[in-house]
């Protein structure tokens, strides 16, 4: 705010005179550019601290435009303004093409059903039911969903950003900025599940204001960037957390990643013992049990009971569900008595945020609610995994006793998992333990026995 209301500074370079032959006053200048140092820098300190805000501050998105709007003006003088408009061209390029290229997988064609399916904007229902080889009995996606996933939605996503990055033909630049424009507003018009639509809009005039305001031929293509080896400089900072977070997606979060609803996420489920979910109330949280809110709402206990549920019918028509799923019918005798929570929706109301992270109800936050909750062993289980890295065919699984910790670790197949049906009746999909303290026989059940 104090960076916006004090009085700007030249530095517009050759587009001062664009803007005064239009008849806008660029006596102005931007803002000054030092002044956003200190919330870059405080954006990283809070970061450190609370991973939450950092994530929801979207750093991976608005820090290297922050740091591109102070450093490159202070720096470079005459050709700060113009390195600026480039550099940003590079963020929104990266953030795209990483976008596009992390969809490349068996996880985002099971995106596009569901996501379609909910858009209260797709009219009627037959096109929704097409999204699946066959509605009701088989939910595996179809091939206009396939097409949709991998022709639209990855296609596209790589090859209209390479065309605005590179293209020096204004007709060409306008029809990939205005169809990119169009996907934006198609993503927000689907109203898909924990998605910042805020981001869609900002991204979509982002795509008209950078490439048609300042196109190629004017003197903002990426080999005008002045140094020449500050292009590849700024390309290499930003491909390092994307190329980091797919090789290890333990340590990066997915939106550092740049796997933008690509399916490919960090996730899990939890469950309870009959009446130990009201544990959770004891804990220090942004909100009571969500069960408990509906309850206060006027829903009747069943219809509470059951509009939760659809959250984890949700979560069972992507990839994840199917394998979470699995691990838990292996692993609890009593699935059927236990309440089962989708975690995103029971992290908001403990943290009152989640936005699709796996990260952000992981092991670290599982101990900070059994501090509180103090759950006996085997009343809080939770299946959490990770997200599959780019080299492998597997995802990492751990089933976690909120009581004693980690009690089994293991992988699936991905490529297995997917050909399941949600509701896997042929039984768990297969997947290996690598590590258990759980795995244990009774003649009267072969499934292993939790807290045992």
């Amino acid at each position: 705010m104090v960076a916006i209301a004090l009085p700007g500074v030249g530095g517009l370079g050759g587009f001062a005179g664009a803007m005064t032959a239009l008849g806008i006053d660029a006596s102005h200048g931007l803002m000054r550019p030092e002044l956003l140092i200190a919330p870059v820098a405080l954006l990283v300190l809070i970061g450190l601290r609370d991973k939450t805000v950092f994530l929801a501050a979207r750093g991976e998105q608005y820090l290297p435009p922050m740091l591109a709007f102070a450093i490159l003006p202070m720096i470079f003088g005459d050709h700060g303004f113009e390195n600026m408009i480039i550099a940003l061209k590079l963020v929104i390029g990266v953030v795209w093409l990483g976008a596009g290229l992390s969809k490349c997988n068996h996880h985002f064609t099971m995106v596009i059903p569901p996501m379609v399916s909910n858009s209260p904007l797709v009219p009627g229902s037959w096109f929704k039911k097409l999204q699946y080889k066959n509605f009701s009995e088989d939910m595996r996606p179809s091939g206009i969903a396939r097409f949709m996933a991998h022709g639209p939605g990855v296609v596209v996503e790589i090859i209209a950003p390479l065309i605005l990055l590179f293209s020096t033909s204004r007709t060409v630049t306008v029809v990939a900025a205005v169809f990119m424009c169009l996907y934006h507003l198609f993503i927000i018009s689907t109203f898909p599940l924990a998605v910042p639509l805020e981001w869609n809009l900002l991204f979509g005039y982002t795509a008209i204001f950078l490439f048609i305001g300042f196109p190629a031929d004017s003197g903002y293509a990426l080999w005008d960037m002045s140094p020449a080896w500050l292009a590849i400089l700024i390309t290499a900072g930003l491909a390092f957390f994307p190329v980091l977070g797919n090789l290890r997606p333990d340590k990066v979060s997915f939106l550092p990643s740049m796997r933008q609803y690509a399916g490919n996420w960090a996730t899990a489920l939890w469950t309870f013992a009959p009446g130990a979910e009201e544990k959770l109330n004891r804990v220090t949280r942004s909100a009571p049990n969500q069960i408990d809110q509906f309850i206060a709402a006027g829903y009747p206990p069943l219809w509470a009971e059951i509009t939760l549920q659809m959250t984890i019918g949700w979560r069972s028509l992507h990839s994840q569900g199917r394998g979470l799923f699995s691990v838990l019918l292996a692993t609890l005798p009593d699935i059927d008595r236990r309440t089962v929570r989708e975690a995103e929706f029971l992290c908001n109301s403990i943290i009152g945020f989640n936005f699709g992270d796996g990260h952000l109800h992981n092991e670290d936050m599982i101990r900070a609610v059994q501090d509180e909750a103090r759950f006996e062993p085997g009343e809080c289980v939770i299946v959490w995994v990770e997200s599959q890295p780019v080299h492998k065919k597997t995802q990492a699984y751990k089933v976690i006793d909120a009581a004693l910790g980690v009690v089994e670790e293991g992988t699936w197949n991905v490529h297995e998992v997917v050909e399941t049906q949600p509701w896997l009746p042929d039984g768990p999909a297969p997947h290996t333990p690598t590590w258990s303290t759980i795995r244990t026989s009774t003649p009267s059940d072969d499934r292993p026995v939790v807290g045992a």
